[in-house]
């Protein structure tokens, strides 16, 4: 370091370097007093800082302090230094002005080319930065991004392996809070190692980013149905919307609940369901399990009665070994009779199942028996043909009738089957089908934990090339501010069973065509070689079907039209128990069928639909399903001029959160104080029992308080009427007239005027009235 008499030389000589003002030497000192001292302390712990900073970022050692002393006009650090440490040149040579422009860019091109070493070939090539700076770089950059997302309401948590979900979110700006489960291992990681391998786009940002921001609420939330709630305070955007078990219409007891609601919101054009009828045989309900019974006879007559309809008389018949009356068919069509009346006159007496009697049983005995053996081993009548003939007529009467009541009649069969179906799983689980009663009644008991359901099997669905099929339909549910939205998917894909269909062989290869099934079996090799392989149509190859088998042109639109009153309906059915919380929404998953003249017919709905690629054809359309859905929740939020895709608004209710009870307004209630007696006949009026009882009533009519009042005053009242008798009888002995003594009964009244009234107990009460107002 240079010495106090070097550094004086060297200050004038850099004074004299440039021309001093007039006046200059004598006010330099007062004006700009800096002891050399003090500078040189300065310049040696900023030296120390550059050195410290230099082998932090990889430059190379600046000059010494002796060289910035010798001379700080040749040294760019020094000066640089310094007017980084906010000190410019005049606070050395305060005569001196500033640097011009020219003399800072030399100095910044300077300082670039000794921090910028050259290649071989004499191009400068950029140094990288020391791994603690390149750290502290991109920790400063994550928590901008941060914060800016969580000013933003831009931080999502997505659980499960919905890509597509993140991918979309993450294109729109939104930063990932990630789940324990992903990406785990990573996630046990400190965040300086992290940060180490962090690059654009891998899983070490996506983690350290994670860290920064797991203190922050999600604002867009994707979650399993039984997982609880979070960060409800900030209302995210949640892929759940909840409601009562016993209306949650993603559950198959939930949709029974529904089915019987839906009536009160039913509307012609807008809302309506069409469903198999229901019962929950899982629970310990007498009431529906006899409604079941008794649905499951009605059906058997009808199933007899189509019997007779779809066969010729003669091959129904055998005079000689015919086994069969015609009192079977008597019964049916009286059975067939009863319900049209029950149809034509609907109220909800008819509800009620009323138990027969024990004639009734014997003769239901009789004809199912009976029945079964016509429908299962084809048994014969030992009737006529003339009157078989008569029978099927009026077989085919009766029926058309009671099926322009009961459109879901049409449907049924001849064989009587049920499907039964656990409560509350999917995916084909646990379904078996049934034709039996007794045996659906024992499946049901032993079974009583799964809470099982019986739904009325379509015996006669609409076929492609004799295979059964049913249609998957998105449905989007979201809640605003003040609307809840239903929304429908313009795109939807058909899903086929891999046997031919048959009501000869019950097995779930035939009868269930969900994909977590079907994929476990093999394609039926004398199958129709028009049938996908993959067991799945699309929307357009359908349409192309209909086209081929020349069904009408408006065949799609009115059952996409069908499908959207089913869902309308079932949505308003369960609105009364659903908690609506602004900002979420559910997608669905509906599985609906189409009976022979292509009516849509809800089978179920799923909150957590498969949404993986797992043929051709969903890889395609639930991509796009779920970008669209991105689409309706976050962008339609922010911009309702957004564009929503392939989702359609189908319905939209206005409604009104509750936020709490109005404490500056409590509960009142208004009315009127009843009277009694007051309307009564004449007759009963003037009755001795009712002016008894009108007695008994004024004498108790009188408060409590009054009554205690009377009590306390009564012994004062005592006292003053023996004082005044005092007076009276001392009066009338001095002037000697004549005494007059009073009668004993006006002695009783008079005390007992001036004792206070009993008091009737409840009891008392109550026995003196059963008393007056008993019959004699």
């Amino acid at each position: 370091m240079a010495t106090k008499d070097q550094t004086v030389p060297q200050r004038n000589s850099m004074s004299s370097s440039q021309p001093m003002p007039s006046g200059s030497t004598t006010n330099q000192r007062h004006r700009y007093y800096n002891p050399v001292s003090k500078i040189q302390s300065l310049i040696h712990n900023l030296d120390t800082e550059l050195v410290h900073l230099c082998k932090q970022c990889s430059v190379p050692k600046p000059p010494s302090s002796s060289n910035i002393n010798a001379g700080i006009h040749n040294s760019s650090y020094g000066t640089a230094t310094l007017a980084a440490a906010g000190f410019g040149s005049g606070a050395i040579t305060p005569h001196r002005g500033h640097y011009d422009q020219d003399t800072v860019d030399k100095l910044l091109a300077r300082a670039r080319s000794i921090s910028t070493p050259r290649s071989a070939s004499g191009a400068n090539t950029p140094m990288p930065l020391a791994p603690d700076a390149q750290k502290r770089q991109l920790r400063n950059v994550y928590r901008t991004r941060v914060i800016d997302a969580y000013r933003n309401r831009k931080i999502f948590t997505v659980y499960g392996n919905y890509h597509t979900v993140r991918r979309a979110l993450v294109r729109r700006g939104w930063l990932e809070k990630l789940p324990a489960s992903r990406h785990a291992k990573l996630q046990t990681m400190s965040e300086d190692s992290l940060l180490e391998h962090a690059r654009r786009g891998n899983d070490y940002e996506t983690v350290v980013i994670s860290k920064m921001i797991n203190h922050f609420p999600s604002f867009f939330i994707w979650q399993s149905k039984g997982q609880r709630d979070l960060f409800s305070e900030v209302r995210p955007f949640r892929n759940r919307v909840r409601r009562s078990q016993f209306l949650d219409f993603s559950t198959k007891v939930g949709l029974v609940g529904c089915a019987e609601q839906e009536r009160w919101y039913r509307e012609d054009g807008v809302c309506g369901m069409s469903y198999p009828r229901f019962y929950r045989l899982g629970g310990n309900n007498v009431e529906e399990r006899m409604a079941f019974i008794e649905d499951y006879q009605q059906t058997q007559a009808r199933s007899l009665l189509r019997h007779i309809k779809e066969h010729k008389p003669e091959e129904l018949i055998d005079l000689d070994k015919g086994t069969i009356m015609s009192t079977n068919l008597d019964y049916a069509l009286a059975k067939v009779k009863q319900m049209i009346r029950q149809a034509e006159h609907y109220s909800l007496d008819d509800a009620r199942v009323k138990p027969p009697t024990p004639t009734e049983i014997v003769e239901i005995q009789t004809f199912m028996t009976q029945s079964a053996d016509i429908l299962k081993s084809h048994a014969k009548f030992r009737v006529s043909e003339k009157v078989m003939t008569e029978y099927a007529r009026l077989a085919t009467q009766n029926l058309d009738q009671i099926e322009s009541l009961r459109p879901d009649y049409r449907w049924d069969g001849s064989r009587n089957l049920w499907i039964l179906k656990p409560g509350y799983q999917s995916r084909g689980i646990g379904i078996v089908i049934r034709s039996c009663l007794d045996d659906i009644l024992q499946w049901t008991s032993n079974n009583q934990n799964r809470k099982y359901i019986v739904q009325k099997y379509i015996e006669r669905p609409y076929l492609v090339y004799r295979t059964k099929f049913d249609i998957r339909q998105y449905m989007l549910l979201t809640i605003g501010d003040s609307k809840v939205t239903v929304w429908t998917y313009r795109d939807c894909y058909l899903r086929f069973s891999s046997q031919e269909f048959t009501m000869d062989d019950l097995r779930e290869s035939i009868h269930l065509t969900n994909n977590s099934v079907q994929k476990r079996y093999k394609n039926k090799q004398n199958r129709d070689p028009r049938l996908p392989k993959h067991n799945m149509w699309s929307l357009d190859q359908f349409k192309a079907h209909l086209r081929h088998v020349g069904a009408p042109d408006d065949t799609w639109s009115n059952i996409y039209r069908g499908f959207q009153q089913n869902l309308v309906a079932v949505v308003m059915a369960s609105l009364d128990e659903t908690e609506l919380v602004q900002n979420a929404f559910e997608l669905y998953g509906c599985d609906f069928m189409l009976d022979e003249h292509y009516n849509p017919i809800l089978i179920e709905i799923n909150s957590t639909p498969d949404l993986s690629p797992s043929t051709e054809v969903t890889a395609r359309i639930c991509p796009i399903a779920i970008k669209d859905c991105i689409r309706v929740v976050v962008d339609l939020a922010n911009n309702p001029l957004a564009p929503t895709g392939k989702f359609e608004r189908a319905f939209e209710v206005n409604y009104n959160i509750n936020n709490g009870a109005d404490v500056h307004h409590p509960l009142e209630l208004n009315g009127k104080q009843m009277t009694i007696f007051e309307n009564l006949p004449s007759k009963l009026k003037n009755s001795n029992r009712t002016r008894m009882f009108h007695k008994i009533l004024n004498n108790v009519k009188v408060s409590a308080s009054r009554k205690l009042e009377k009590i306390k005053e009564a012994p004062a009242k005592v006292v003053k009427a023996t004082a005044s008798s005092k007076k009276k009888k001392s009066s009338k002995s001095a002037a000697g007239s004549k005494v007059s003594f009073a009668s004993p009964s006006e002695q009783v009244s008079a005390t007992q005027q001036l004792l206070p009234k009993t008091i009737l107990t409840s009891k008392t009460r109550e026995n003196l009235a059963l008393q007056y107002t008993a019959p004699k």
